[in-house]
């Protein structure tokens, strides 16, 4: 019986320290938080873009002064973030996630930002909200939570997004494709191997911006963190220029070239149902000798899995030379692997196999996209040729990229039976 119950009861307190923790965390930050009042504190929320779009907003604000960027899950991200602020410090941007309800209000109370930005609204957490409306509502909380004097950066392009404007009392500044919005871009091109470029209409001024992004889909992002640097004081030929230097956020359709002029754009920290047509709509445009896109595990969604790996298989068929299909849900599409899809449509249960496949035939100037969540760390099908990675265990519950990992040269066997690459042998 004391076998059993000792698991249980370190389990307990491991979670009473945690909450303990937590409780801590937030009493001083919140004492901490009534001393900051000359610091701009800038709450972000939305299903897609926040990371990348704090990450050009800081590289916009950093111009004006010094940031303290807070991104990430946790639940003690928001008090730690407020214990990092410096007296010097003059912007505080935080991420505000929603994967509970309630979750954006808590933090909203402690953060007490002047302005937010909200991108997006989309299912990444259709197990929760059930509904975009519902996920809406919840993510809205953060304009409901400013204050008269503050500001609500808001997506004109997205309708639930726009309805928030009903439910704040800040001041609203729009930004999208729309002729209304307040900031809008015009000309949006992004076609590989370009990278996406737009012109912004601000009032009578207009710019041209030019990124190191790929897909139009970033252009939402792009938006959001000129328009907040314009209503921080920065101008938008300022903003303009600091966008063209900042690179792509690891795994956010960052882009890595081999020595052949062949490229990997990973798409691989989260891969929900609804992001699969951006990533397909840039497969579409872009012209390669041959296209690849391999996919990991896919979240997110309604229905049965087998019925939604198929469709994703379909539609990718109908943009991609081959497509690839990772993990234990692979097996789905074998159904489809018949005729001449035989030699397009390719499944496997490792991910070393199909890194092992992926890069056995390369050819020069090709494209390969991968889309996965990060969980399946199928960075590695870059890594493998271009880092010579040596991990290849399959889950190793590690939710960050393999470059972060404190194990990362920590040479690991392939799975039983299968032979490691030359490159990574022990």
């Amino acid at each position: 019986m004391y076998a059993i119950l000792r698991p249980l009861q370190r389990r307990f307190q491991r979670t009473l320290l945690r909450r303990w923790r937590s409780r801590y965390l937030r009493v001083l930050a919140k004492w901490r938080r009534s001393s900051l009042d000359d610091v701009t504190f800038i709450a972000v929320t939305g299903s897609c873009g926040k990371s990348t779009t704090i990450a050009l907003a800081d590289a916009i604000l950093s111009s004006a002064g010094k940031c303290c960027v807070g991104v990430g899950p946790s639940t003690t991200l928001v008090p730690e973030t407020v214990l990092r602020v410096a007296s010097s410090t003059r912007f505080c941007i935080q991420e505000c996630h929603a994967s509970f309800q309630g979750v954006i209000a808590k933090n909203i109370r402690l953060l007490r930002p002047q302005i937010g930005l909200v991108t997006t609204i989309g299912a990444d957490h259709y197990t929760s909200y059930r509904g975009l409306e519902a996920t809406a509502w919840e993510k809205g909380r953060l304009v409901e939570g400013l204050n008269s004097d503050g500001i609500a950066i808001l997506n004109m392009d997205d309708p639930l997004v726009l309805s928030m404007a009903k439910r704040t009392r800040a001041r609203v500044v729009t930004f999208g494709v729309s002729q209304q919005a307040d900031f809008r871009a015009l000309d949006v091109s992004s076609v590989w191997p370009n990278r996406l470029s737009m012109t912004v209409a601000h009032g009578s001024e207009v710019v041209l911006v030019e990124t190191n992004f790929v897909g139009e889909h970033w252009t939402t992002s792009v938006l959001a963190a000129i328009a907040l640097g314009v209503v921080c004081g920065i101008d938008l030929r300022t903003c303009a220029e600091i966008v063209r230097t900042v690179e792509p956020v690891f795994g956010r359709y960052s882009v890595h070239s081999r020595s052949d002029g062949a490229s990997y754009v990973l798409d691989s920290y989260k891969a929900p149902y609804w992001t699969i047509v951006a990533g397909l709509d840039f497969i579409k445009t872009a012209t390669a000798p041959r296209k690849t896109i391999v996919f990991g595990t896919v979240s997110d969604y309604p229905g049965a899995r087998g019925s939604r790996y198929r469709r994703v298989a379909r539609e990718a068929l109908e943009v991609a030379d081959r497509i690839v299909f990772v993990g234990p849900n692979s097996g789905h599409i074998d159904t489809l692997r018949k005729g001449e899809l035989k030699d397009r449509l390719f499944g496997f249960h490792t991910s070393y196999e199909a890194c092992a496949f992926v890069n056995s035939n390369a050819i020069p100037h090709e494209l390969i996209y991968v889309k996965a969540s990060v969980s399946d760390h199928l960075e590695r099908v870059m890594l493998s040729q271009l880092d010579q990675v040596v991990c290849w265990r399959e889950r190793c519950g590690y939710r960050h990229a393999c470059v972060t990992c404190p194990k990362y040269r920590k040479a690991t066997l392939p799975p039983f039976g299968l032979i490691a690459p030359k490159q990574s042998q022990m």
